[in-house]
């Protein structure tokens, strides 16, 4: 959605950017259909008709949710027209790239971490380190384990 190419107004790219991951609300929860969406006007209205009803129908909330006016804002730019989802990851978007740019910062994140992850393995990483000759089968780690029996029962060969 946050990108040159995406087909939405500009408008509602520019308040992705602006949001932080607190900018969202839950809306439907009282009939275990929850949504995630931007925290705009009417998602805020909507949560507190859902709060507020006595009723406890949805019909009281479905002015608000309708996916009608949520398209339309995608159109018309003016965010707080209808409700659109949006996730917490809201916030750790900063700006409105190119898609070809994305894909690539994309694909260099995604190197970079592999590369430390695969440090980690050993032998490709740090240099394995391998007990003295004559030592294996010792308790090189914890010496004082066989004096709380750790290792007793263990048959020798």
């Amino acid at each position: 959605m946050c990108t040159i190419e995406a087909p939405i107004h500009q408008k509602v790219k520019e308040a992705i950017v602006e949001a932080q991951e607190t900018d969202t609300e839950l809306v439907l929860r009282r009939w275990k259909n929850t949504s995630r969406l931007f925290a705009n006007k009417i998602a805020k209205e909507a949560v507190k008709v859902e709060r507020e009803s006595t009723s406890g129908k949805f019909e009281d909330v479905a002015p608000y949710v309708s996916g009608k006016r949520g398209r339309e804002v995608f159109i018309n730019g003016d965010v707080d027209f209808g409700v659109w989802t949006a996730g917490q990851v809201i916030g750790l978007i900063h700006d409105i790239p190119s898609c070809e740019e994305l894909l690539t910062r994309i694909e260099r994140d995604a190197e970079e971490t592999l590369n430390r992850a695969s440090a980690l393995i050993v032998g490709r990483g740090a240099p394995r380190v391998d007990p003295p000759p004559g030592e294996v089968g010792r308790n090189l780690n914890n010496p004082g384990a066989e004096i709380w029996g750790v290792g007793s029962g263990k048959s020798k060969l």
